[in-house]
């Protein structure tokens, strides 16, 4: 009977000490490096500039952006400053009539950016006061980024293909959690 009890005992310990050390590791951050930008013309046609373009003033502020892949889940950070956001899937918030309407009227968008198997996300940005909302498509990879943002406000539009590259963490990283910034 004793010999029972420690056996018990030693598992179910084994188990509370090992479970956490794995919790995290599963997480994995990519390091997205933006290659291509652009936005619509006021005559209907796109300025577009590529990494390898003598003058990339678009492709210079854009920032250097992470991914968060935790389980089913992904996370944006968006810049050093900011904690990571979680993406709502598309799947999530295809009744809303706006977010679908964007969503088809895109999609032939990560095929002309040869984005093969790629998942879709939506996030509600808050910046410096200003609102944006941003559709990001991600390959099956990880490792080919479309972003699309697009401001509440009298902003115009910009889209932007990134690279990606990632690197496993087994440290827990903060994620910032808003209500108020769902997507609906």
């Amino acid at each position: 009977m004793r010999f029972f009890f420690w056996l018990c005992f030693v598992f179910y310990w084994s188990f509370l000490i090992l479970a956490p050390l794995n919790a995290f590791a599963a997480d994995k951050t990519f390091t997205c490096k933006p290659v291509v930008a652009g936005s619509p013309k006021k005559d209907g046609s796109f300025y577009v500039e590529d990494i390898d373009d003598e003058s990339t003033p678009m492709l210079d502020v854009i920032p250097i952006f992470q991914l968060l892949v935790r389980g089913g889940d992904v996370y944006l950070k968006n810049n050093p400053s900011r904690k990571f956001e979680a993406l709502v899937p598309y799947e999530e918030v295809a009744d809303i009539k706006e977010i679908r309407e964007i969503h088809e009227g895109l999609n032939n968008w990560d095929e002309i950016l040869s984005l093969d198997n790629f998942r879709t996300f939506y996030l509600r940005y808050f910046n410096n006061g200003t609102e944006s909302l941003k559709r990001i498509s991600i390959n099956a990879r990880n490792t080919k980024t479309a972003v699309l943002t697009v401001p509440m406000e009298d902003h115009p539009s910009y889209f932007s293909l990134s690279n990606c590259q990632g690197d496993s963490t087994n440290k827990n990283i903060q994620i910032e959690y808003d209500r108020s910034k769902r997507v609906s």
